[in-house]
C-alpha cells in the first residue's frame, strides 16, 4: 500500500480510518420519518369576517383535497386578511427512549411579483389535537421554532430545523401530537407579505417532514452521553460553514444547517457540560 506524501493526506486518511472504526456500531440508530396526519390553512379577515385571530366556521380549511400553502399577511385594504398554514403530526408511533434527535424539513419559495417586500415567515409550535382548536391560532414567544426571510422570486428553498428539544419536551409529557404553524411575523411593518409552500394533498412528498432518531445529537460513539470520547472526534468533522456534512458526521450538525462549523462546536460544548453536571 502506498502511503500519502503530505500531512493533509495523512490527516484525511486518519479521519477516514477513525470514523470508520467508530461507525462499526450503528451510529445513526433507528429513524422514523413522519408526514403530517392533518394540515390546513387558516384564513382570517377580509370577506370572511373581522380580523380577530380566532377560529370560526368560515375561515378554516382543514385536510382539503387540494391546497397550495399560501402564507400571506395583508393590512391594505382594510380590514386585511391573513393566511396561516398548519401541519399536525401524530407522535403515537414514536417509541424511542428519550432523549431523541428530531428535525423538521420543509420548502418555501418567494412571491412571484414585483415590487414586493420580503416575507419574514415565523414557524410556531403548538400542542395539536389533530382537530380545529383555538390554540392553533395563538402565538407566544417561547413557541417560535425558527424565523426565515423569504425574498420575492426566491426559488424553492429547503430548510432543516432542529426540533429535538421541543420533541423531547412534548414526548416526556406524554403529549401524542404536535403542530407547526407557518405565518408572517405579526410584527412586520410591511403592508403586504407573501410566501408559498406549494403543498398538494395528493402529493405527500410536498409536505413538511418530521424526522426522529433515537440517537443523541453529539453522541458519535453511541453510548448515550456526550463526553471526552465524542470531543476528540469532533475536529475530524469540523469542515466549516457551507461544506455539506457527510453521513458519518451528521450527528455533529447540531444546528441543523447541513454543515459542521464553530456554531455546532459551541452547542456541543454546552451539551458536554450539561451531561458532565448530571
Amino acid at each position: 500500500m502506498m502511503l500519502p506524501r503530505n500531512r493533509n493526506s495523512y490527516s484525511k486518511m486518519f479521519k477516514t480510518l477513525t470514523l470508520s472504526v467508530v461507525l462499526a456500531t450503528p451510529l445513526l440508530g433507528a429513524e422514523i420519518v413522519l408526514g403530517p396526519i392533518a394540515d390546513g390553512t387558516i384564513a382570517d379577515g377580509g370577506i370572511l369576517g373581522p380580523f380577530d385571530g380566532t377560529p370560526d366556521g368560515a375561515d378554516w380549511y382543514f385536510n382539503e383535497s387540494s391546497y397550495e400553502g399560501a402564507i400571506t399577511l395583508a393590512r391594505s385594504p382594510a380590514p386585511g386578511i391573513e393566511h396561516r398554514v398548519i401541519f399536525e403530526f401524530d407522535l403515537s408511533a414514536v417509541e424511542f427512549d428519550l432523549p431523541v434527535s428530531a428535525r423538521l424539513s420543509f420548502s418555501m419559495r418567494g412571491a412571484p411579483r414585483f415590487p414586493a417586500p420580503s416575507a419574514k415567515v415565523v414557524v410556531v409550535s403548538y400542542e395539536a389535537d389533530l382537530l380545529e382548536d383555538p390554540s392553533d391560532f395563538t402565538i407566544s414567544p417561547d413557541a417560535i421554532v425558527s424565523v426565515h426571510e423569504i425574498l420575492p422570486f426566491q426559488v424553492k428553498t429547503t430548510f432543516v430545523v432542529d426540533v429535538g428539544d421541543l420533541l423531547n419536551d412534548t414526548l416526556s409529557r406524554g403529549v401524542p401530537a404536535i403542530g407547526f404553524r407557518f405565518q408572517i411575523d405579526p410584527g412586520t411593518p410591511d403592508e403586504s407579505s407573501q410566501a408559498f409552500m406549494d403543498i398538494l394533498e395528493t402529493e405527500p412528498e410536498t409536505k413538511p417532514k418530521l424526522t426522529i432518531s433515537d440517537v443523541l445529537p453529539g453522541d458519535i460513539d453511541g453510548d448515550r452521553d456526550i463526553d471526552t470520547n465524542d470531543y476528540v472526534l469532533f475536529p475530524f468533522c469540523l469542515d466549516g460553514v457551507g461544506t455539506p456534512v457527510s453521513l458519518q458526521c451528521r450527528i455533529f450538525d447540531l444546528d441543523g444547517d447541513l454543515d459542521v462549523d464553530l456554531t455546532d462546536f459551541g452547542i456541543f460544548t454546552r451539551l458536554q457540560a450539561l451531561y458532565a453536571s448530571h
